[in-house]
């Protein structure tokens, strides 16, 4: 991580006890210099983010001028871009949780603040702050570039077949988009007949042997008229040679075809009455020498003139400036967004505690498979645990982490997670079908990212343990102590049972 050396922190805290606490989790903190700025009040909190720019905000939302979720809304009102951190009791997890959903980097129960938990915390939020901004910039450049680029632009998953047009595409095609949905095939229905044949070869070239794909061909418009349009792409390979997918851009050059075609006639028309003039009367020779010289003269340099114009505007703002632009367009979804649009909605809160950490579980597998294509395999034993709040909370992140760690390192095609009872125990197993790893790596207590993991099972008072060989793919083993997890929450809020699936 790129954590700032020194990092300024604003803790908005109405609590002495509480500010005194954290402030001594920031001192033991050894992986980065603070300077600490306390505010006691939402209203003083606001005048410190105005006054100043803070790498992170610790911010309680109990406070004397403000209270739960809109004392969040109301500080990322003023500081929208200031990663933000809030401090929860057990009492308001679930609204830490909204505020998640509303843009916090996490939450973080007070009576669990530690030196290495919080060191975490915040470096955690300031890195996925900087990504997201980078992200937002990114989608800004990418939908700045599509506005006021003269190209259509056009972007085709060749697995699913789906293909975003640009708005600017459908103009160029004379098409609507409920006339021409995001699909290549209606694409393709549109393609002069004449000309499909050239265009699937070109694709073909392009995707199965890497040959450039520029071609020129003729589509028809909804009023019923063809135009020439141009059209360049590149498409990306996975580890097989296989394509899956292809990004590109149009251009109307109906009328340089027009023009060339125009110029190709006049040419040929010069030849012919050149020919016949070798039977004329040098004095009508000359007379007609004269008036071809005139007219025909000025109507070449009248196009040719044309002709320069629309070759510079296409350069300009395409083979020069744009072509770089698109360029790099095509270079940030290939990466995140994730994942860009990237993003992560693995960030999309899940509502614990309106929906039990089972169907919360369910809600992430469905997402998780969706989104990476990898079959996950559940058996969740029925009302077999009880989980309180805070247990249910820490085995559905655990679940998140192990899942998501699967689609990042494993190569894995498909997944499996249990979650049984085995007195005195619960057990969460997660396993993948992936490349594995040497045994060695068991040791590593950093290794795989299960650093998160195994801080979330010790806090439950249980361990974690990892089997894994090259090419045998890579399993863990959480096992946590059923007194803890099922342990009735201070108000007695109850947990999530687990459902079978």
């Amino acid at each position: 991580m790129n954590t700032p050396t020194s990092v300024q922190v604003l803790l908005v805290e109405d609590s002495p006890t509480d500010a005194l606490i954290i402030g001594e989790a920031l001192i033991d903190i050894r992986e980065f210099e603070h300077k600490l700025t306390h505010a006691e009040s939402l209203a003083d909190a606001l005048a410190h983010a105005q006054e100043m720019r803070f790498d992170v905000v610790l911010l309680d939302l109990g406070l004397p001028d403000g209270n739960g979720i809109e004392t969040f809304r109301r500080f990322r009102h003023v500081a929208p871009d200031t990663p933000v951190l809030v401090l929860t009791g057990l009492s308001d997890i679930s609204v830490g949780l909204i505020a998640i959903q509303e843009g916090a980097q996490d939450y973080l129960l007070k009576r669990e603040i530690q030196a290495a938990l919080l060191s975490r915390a915040i470096r955690y939020a300031i890195e996925r702050n900087r990504a997201l901004t980078a992200l937002a910039a990114s989608e800004e450049r990418f939908q700045l570039a599509v506005g006021g680029a003269s190209a259509g632009l056009w972007d085709w998953n060749l697995r699913t077949g789906q293909m975003y047009l640009s708005p600017h595409f459908r103009e160029i095609v004379g098409h609507d988009e409920d006339e021409l949905p995001n699909e290549m095939r209606a694409h393709y229905e549109i393609i002069h007949r004449d000309d499909v044949e050239q265009v699937m070869l070109a694709l073909r070239a392009h995707t199965e042997d890497q040959h450039p794909y520029d071609i020129e061909y003729r589509v028809r418009t909804r009023a019923g008229e063809y135009r020439w349009i141009q059209s360049r792409a590149q498409a990306l390979w996975d580890a097989s040679g296989t394509a899956y997918r292809m990004v590109g851009w149009i251009m109307d050059v109906t009328d340089r075809r027009r023009a060339a075609e125009a110029l190709r006639e006049s040419r040929e028309e010069l030849q012919r009455l050149s020919a016949n003039i070798q039977h004329i009367r040098e004095e009508e020779k000359t007379r007609i020498a004269r008036e071809l010289h005139d007219d025909l003269g000025q109507l070449l340099t009248a196009l040719k003139i044309d002709m320069i114009r629309f070759e510079e505007a296409i350069a300009g703002k395409i083979d020069q400036s744009s072509a770089g632009a698109l360029r790099n367009i095509y270079g940030l979804i290939d990466q995140l967004v994730g994942s860009v649009r990237r993003i992560a909605a693995d960030l999309r809160p899940v509502m614990l505690d309106d929906l039990g950490p089972i169907p919360a579980i369910d809600w992430f597998i469905h997402e998780f498979s969706a989104r990476h294509g990898i079959t996950v395999n559940a058996q969740l034993d029925v009302n077999e645990v009880t989980f309180n709040r805070d247990s249910g909370t820490e085995v559905f992140r655990m679940v998140q982490e192990g899942l998501t760690n699967v689609a990042r390192h494993s190569g894995a095609s498909e997944a499996n997670i249990e979650i049984a009872r085995d007195e005195p125990f619960c057990v969460v197993k997660i396993s993948d079908n992936g490349r594995g790893a040497l045994p060695s790596a068991r040791r590593s207590r950093k290794s795989f990212g299960l650093l998160g993991m195994r801080e979330r099972a010790a806090r439950l008072g249980g361990e974690l343990d990892v089997a894994t060989a090259p090419g045998e793919g890579f399993a863990l083993t959480v096992t946590l102590p059923l007194a803890v997890v099922e342990a009735p929450d201070a108000d007695d809020a109850g947990g999530g049972a687990v459902a079978k699936h």
